[in-house]
This record gives structure tokens, sequence and C-alpha cells, in this order.
């Protein structure tokens, strides 16, 4: 009865610690995030109310790359506080383990790590999707987007040869935004460059509006559109453009087969797909590594070194897996590894320390 109330009690600390340390981290990241869009002069036709929106959208997909690192300073400071009001000094000398002292820390750690995979995720993709629909009606998306990476798609229909590339995919493939678009000559020569905010797939061509046509020895022109023939499906561009991070964990297994079938690397979403299923081991491991750091009795004036070891272990972890997830996208590694393996360092590099401070 006594080890349950005092589970729940460390139980109870570690939910509001994270809650808290998660709308700070929100706060953060939406501050910098607006910004940065500020700066870029991001969806300036949309004003300043929908920009806001803009950037509330976006954030979820942020806060799910931090959510381990929220994981890790939630369960530093919560056992920093209990040690610093001697709470973890009294359990220990009632004969408490510290393994009986994390089963409440690794318990609130699995379910945060099944709702973020199954709950959150979803939701921040979803966000995500609606962030890019209102990217992609902005009549300058690029300006938004904070990635200067643009996939390129070759195209030949109707004998028009071309290549197009986008900033941003939504609909499914169906819209693009940040569009541009070369039309080559028989000879494969660039004989003029179409840019326009926006791109939509109809029935065998592309309709890009509001473009820009460029040729060589020739004044720009600015028709209203301009049909550029395609014989590109969605589902061909969704797999060539789209963001694996920005699909649910619950399409990701269809997308995985779309690729497969299309002959397209599939790697890249299988990574995510693993890294997804592996988080809630991956949240256990970051209780384990803030428990080496923050379970030992410290003075007042040792706090800092202790905080700078949590951020030491977090930064370390954080370059083994993406690292991993560079590799596992890649092909160089299977993606079942490479989202495996940081984990489980991690867990056994925990488990190791916390054995030796425990057992000597």
């Amino acid at each position: 009865m006594t080890n349950w109330t005092l589970n729940r009690y460390f139980f109870r600390l570690y939910l509001v610690s994270f809650l808290s340390t998660l709308l700070a981290v929100f706060a953060l990241i939406y501050l910098i995030d607006m910004i940065e869009i500020s700066r870029r002069g991001g969806l300036p036709d949309l004003g300043i109310g929908a920009m806001a929106l803009f950037s509330a959208l976006r954030v979820p997909s942020f806060i799910g790359q931090a959510f381990p690192f929220i994981i890790l300073f939630s369960s530093v400071y919560t056992l920093l506080t209990l040690n610093r009001r001697l709470e973890l000094v009294v359990a220990r000398a009632s004969g408490v383990s510290i393994w009986q002292i994390l089963i409440p820390f690794t318990v609130g750690s699995v379910l945060i790590g099944l709702a973020a995979t199954f709950v959150y995720n979803p939701l921040s993709a979803y966000t995500k999707s609606l962030a890019q629909d209102m990217q992609a009606s902005s009549d300058d998306p690029g300006s938004a987007t904070s990635s200067d990476r643009v996939p390129w798609l070759r195209q030949n229909s109707e004998g028009v040869n071309s290549i197009l590339g986008a900033t941003t995919v939504a609909r499914n493939g169906a819209l693009l935004a940040g569009v541009s678009a070369f039309v080559l000559d028989d000879d494969g020569i660039v004989s003029e460059r179409i840019d326009a905010p926006r791109a939509t797939l109809g029935e065998g061509a592309w309709l890009l509006e509001k473009p820009r046509i460029t040729r060589i020895g020739s004044v720009p022109e600015y028709p209203a559109t301009y049909r550029l023939p395609t014989s590109l499906k969605p589902e061909y561009i969704e797999q060539r453009l789209a963001d694996p991070e920005a699909i649910s964990i619950w399409e990701l297994g269809s997308k995985i087969d779309v690729a497969a079938s299309l002959g397209f690397n599939s790697m890249a979403f299988s990574m995510q797909y693993n890294t997804l299923i592996a988080q809630p081991a991956l949240f256990i491991a970051m209780t384990l590594l803030a428990a080496t750091v923050a379970t030992r009795f410290s003075r007042t004036g040792q706090s800092g070194r202790t905080i700078a070891g949590g951020v030491l272990a977090g930064f370390m972890l954080y370059v083994v897996t993406f690292l991993a997830k560079a590799l596992g996208s890649n092909s160089v590694v299977p993606p079942v590894v490479a989202a495996w393996f940081p984990v489980l360092a991690a867990g056994l590099v925990g488990v190791t320390i916390l054995l030796h401070q425990e057992d000597g």
C-alpha cells in the first residue's frame, strides 16, 4: 500500500512536469517560428491572423521531433526536485531501490510514448497538412517554407518534355506550391522556365496559376494560367515529393505498399514508421538516461552539473538517432535496425550506469 501511494505520487509529479515542459516548449517554438516566418516575409497576403494560425498548425510537427528531449528534461527536473527535497533520500533509506523508484517514471514514459505515436502523430500530421494547404493557397508560398530542398520530377506528355519542382505538396499530391518548371526542346535544352505560386493537377496536365514565363532573349510573360502536360498520377507525385514526417502512422503502411508497387525506394517511409513504433521504448531510454544523472544526492551548487550532464546525454543520443535515421532512409542499413539501435544503445547505457551506481 505504501509503495502504491509512493508510485502514484511520483507518477503525478512526472506527468505535471511533462505537461509543464510541453507547454513551455510549445510556446518557445511557436514564438521562434512566428519570428522566422515574419523574417522571411511569409504569407503576406493572408494577414497577421492567418500567419499566426499557420505557425500554430506547424508547431505540433516540431514538437513531435522534440518529444524525446521533453521526456529527458521532464525526468531530470522531477528527479532533481525530489532529490533536492530529500524525498529520494528518504525513499532509498526506507528500502526502496532505484528500480522501484523508476517504475512510475517508466510507466509514464510508456503511456506518453503510446499517446505520442498513435494519437499525437496523426493529429500533428493533420495540422501540418492544413498548414501545407494554407501555404499552397498563398501568393508567395516559397517564403514560408523552412526547407531549401526542392525535389524534381521529369515528365513527358503530348510531346512536351519538362522538369517540375515544388517546395510544398498538398492534397495527396494534387496541389503543389512554390512551383518551378523547365520545358525542354527536342535536343534536351531548356527552352523556357515557368515559375508559379501554385499548380493544380488536372486531367493530363498541370494548371499553373499566375505564372511567370521566361525565355532566352525575351521579356518575361505573365499570363493568367499555363497548361503543362503531364502523365504523372497523384500517387507518384506524393511518393516522390511528400515528407514522410507529414504522414500519419495509420497511413504509412499503405504509403510503403504504394511506393513498392510503383518501384520507388520506400525506405524513407519505412524508417519513419519504425521510428514511430520505437518511440515508447525511446522514451523509456530517455528516462533511464535522466536517472543516471539525477538520482544521486547532490548539493544545491551541484545542480548545474546534473543539468549539464542530462543535456549532454540528450545531445549525444540526438546525434546518434539523426545519423541512424539518415542511414536507414538511404538504404545503408535496414530501417528496423536504424530505428531500434539508438533506443537499445541508450537503454543499455542507462541500465549499466544505474547498476554501477546501485550495486557498485
